[in-house]
């Protein structure tokens, strides 16, 4: 039985407590596992005081892995003070909240029920099977691009969706429209992404890789005039993110102006 790979620790230097409770984490599941790996900053680096630690562990067979996950209220992997099962986001998914304030991502698989490739890197703790090594290798996300081609048709979703907004906040439905206003944001964050050359606009971590001083003024209170206010700050970056692409829009000069007007009367 192989022992697990000190590589999977090189990004803990600074980060004692991290290391203490993956160590714990891998040592429990290692005599029934046939494989580990960690993915995340764990495998990626950039981990902080706040990192989770993001753990798989591979079982042999489908039975082997039910039979761990039926156990796992009684995983004695580390001094812990809360789970939880997080199985809505992916089956057999557990998360740990381990001494002193360690967060630790725990899911279950079989070798043939491996995560994809845009998972990753992953870092291999070790392998009995002989092929985890090998998927490891070839889990490396795709090279994205910035990519424009659905530009007009989320301009043409960003006038309908304001109408759908105004529609509402008329009626007095403020509370509905602030809790949707993501789907507006959204496009103004995805052009602010591409107009300064990333493929997406990624929420987390967006302080470090975007301006976001103007795009904090998106998210409106449930309050008729702080709504307005925001569907007009929209709007202003809608425009000014639109007069940098020459792009065949199909939203017409008339149908922009008579919405602006219906936004500006709330």
């Amino acid at each position: 039985m192989a022992e697990v790979r000190g590589v999977v620790y090189e990004h803990m230097g600074a980060l004692p407590e991290h290391q203490r409770v993956l160590g714990a984490v891998l040592e429990f599941f290692r005599p029934s596992a046939v494989g580990a790996f960690v993915s995340g900053s764990v495998a990626r680096g950039g981990m902080d005081e706040e990192s989770d630690l993001d753990v798989g562990i591979v079982l042999p067979d489908a039975a082997a892995r039910d039979a761990v996950w039926a156990e796992r209220w009684d995983w004695r992997i580390a001094p812990w003070f809360h789970r939880f099962d997080a199985d809505h986001v992916k089956p057999h998914f557990v998360i740990y909240l381990c001494e002193p304030r360690i967060k630790a991502d725990i899911a279950l698989y079989t070798p043939d029920e491996l995560p994809p490739a845009d998972g990753g890197p992953y870092t291999v703790a070790w392998d009995d099977t002989g092929r985890l090594d090998d998927w490891a290798r070839a889990a490396v996300p795709p090279e994205q691009t910035v990519d424009w081609s659905p530009a007009a048709h989320e301009e043409e979703r960003f006038w309908a969706w304001l109408v759908y907004c105004v529609q509402h906040v008329r009626r007095g439905e403020y509370y509905a429209i602030a809790a949707d206003f993501e789907p507006l944001r959204d496009i103004v964050e995805q052009w602010h992404a591409r107009l300064d050359g990333h493929a997406v606009f990624r929420i987390r971590g967006a302080e470090r890789l975007f301006d976001t001083t103007e795009l904090a003024q998106l998210f409106p209170t449930p309050d008729r005039a702080d709504l307005r206010r925001a569907m007009l700050k929209l709007i202003e970056l809608h425009d000014h993110q639109r007069a940098q692409l020459d792009l065949p829009w199909r939203t017409t000069e008339p149908a922009r102006d008579r919405i602006r007007q219906w936004v500006a009367e709330l």
